[in-house]
C-alpha cells in the first residue's frame, strides 16, 4: 500500500490542476523492446531483448504557468516486458524466459514546439509506475523445465519505478510518432541476494490526440 499512495497523490494533483485547464484525451501504442540490466557476483549471464507492447489512454494538460510549449501527460497502458536469460554454470545450461505484464503508469512534463499548425516537436521526461498484473515465467534448470508464478517464488517483484525519456513529431495537431526509453529504479529480483535486476525498456509508437 505504502507504494500505491505516492502513485495515487500524483493522480490527484493531475487531475486538480486539470480542473482549471483544458484537457486533450487520445489513445496510444507501441512497440517494446525490453530486457533486465543484472549484476550478480561471480555469474554471467547473457540476457536476450523480448519483443512486447504498450497500449492504452493518455490525457495532456498545457502549462502555460511555466511558460508557453510546456505540458504534463499522464497515460494508462497495458505493457508487457521481459527477457530471455541464459548461463552456464559447471558446464550445465540454465534458461529463463519471463514474460511480466503490468499496468504502466507514466507522468511526464513536456515541452513541444510548433513550426506550423501542421508540424511540431516534442520531447518529454518523468517518472513511470508499472504494477503486475500477470505474465508467463518458465526456467529450465538443466534437467526439466517448470512455470513457476511471474511475480510470486521463483519470478520478479510485482511493483516497479522508473524514469522515461521521449521525443516525436506531431502532423496536423491529431497525429503523433514517437520514440522512447525507460530505465527502471528498483531491483526487481525477488530471491536473488547477490544480484540485482533492473526493468530497460526501448520503445517505438505512436499516438492519436482527439
Amino acid at each position: 500500500m505504502k507504494k500505491i499512495l505516492p502513485l495515487l497523490s500524483l493522480v490527484a494533483l493531475f487531475s486538480a490542476s486539470a480542473t482549471a485547464q483544458e484537457l486533450r484525451y487520445g489513445i496510444t501504442a507501441a512497440l517494446n523492446i525490453s530486457n533486465y540490466s543484472i549484476d550478480q557476483s561471480g555469474l554471467t549471464y547473457n540476457a536476450d531483448s523480448r519483443t512486447g507492447f504498450k497500449a492504452g489512454f493518455r490525457m495532456e494538460i498545457d502549462a502555460p504557468f511555466i511558460t508557453d510549449g510546456f505540458y504534463f501527460d499522464m497515460e494508462a497502458l497495458l505493457s508487457s516486458r521481459g527477457a530471455k536469460l541464459q548461463q552456464i554454470y559447471a558446464e550445465n545450461y540454465f534458461s529463463n524466459t519471463i514474460r511480466p505484464y503490468y499496468l504502466e503508469i507514466p507522468i511526464h512534463i513536456g515541452y513541444r514546439y510548433d513550426f506550423s499548425n501542421d508540424l511540431g516537436l516534442f520531447a518529454s521526461f518523468g517518472p513511470y509506475f508499472d504494477i503486475g498484473l500477470f505474465g508467463k515465467n518458465k526456467y529450465f534448470d538443466g534437467v526439466a523445465t517448470s512455470k513457476p508464478s511471474t511475480f510470486g517464488k521463483g519470478g520478479i517483484k510485482r511493483f516497479d519505478f522508473g524514469l522515461g525519456l521521449r521525443s516525436g513529431v506531431q502532423f496536423f495537431e491529431h497525429y503523433r510518432l514517437f520514440v522512447g526509453y525507460d530505465w527502471g529504479l528498483l531491483d526487481i529480483a525477488r530471491e536473488n541476494e547477490n544480484g540485482t535486476a533492473y526493468n530497460r525498456n526501448f520503445y517505438i509508437g505512436a499516438s492519436y490526440m482527439f
